[in-house]
């Protein structure tokens, strides 16, 4: 089975654009998410997802 040079060079050429989408995709969303974040006030904005403090702080006065 003989795969036409056409096929690969396209294959290829999607391929490029994934491996340069991923990145860009993971810098921009997490820039996004600092940025919402920093609206909403918070200060510790590039916590990871899993470390929260111990005792968060209460919205009510």
């Amino acid at each position: 089975m003989d795969i036409p040079l056409r096929l690969i060079i396209a294959f290829s050429i999607i391929a490029a654009g994934v491996v340069i989408a991923i990145p860009v995709l993971v810098v921009f969303t997490r820039r996004r998410r600092a940025d919402r974040l920093r609206r909403r006030g918070v200060k510790s904005y590039n916590r990871t997802a899993g470390a929260a403090p111990a005792a968060a702080p209460s919205n009510r006065q």
